[in-house]
């Protein structure tokens, strides 16, 4: 799934797919729009540290998903 979200030309459109009817990831969706991928690293360290996270601990979890900020 990771491979298919990674390779895809467009992530967001399977994203909507697999998640469509969920209000947090549509939320999630509606943050990333029209950001640029720096600021969407910005929003998602944001989020982290709202949650406890350090940039560490965000590392290692997107490490799990083949991703890394």
């Amino acid at each position: 799934m990771i491979g298919q979200i990674q390779n895809s030309p467009n992530p967001m459109a399977i994203f909507q797919q697999m998640f469509g009817n969920d209000p947090l990831m549509q939320r999630a969706m509606q943050m990333g729009r029209g950001k640029n991928p720096q600021q969407l690293q910005e929003t998602v360290r944001n989020l982290a540290r709202q949650r406890g996270m350090d940039d560490q601990q965000l590392n290692q979890l997107l490490s799990q998903f083949g991703l890394r900020i």
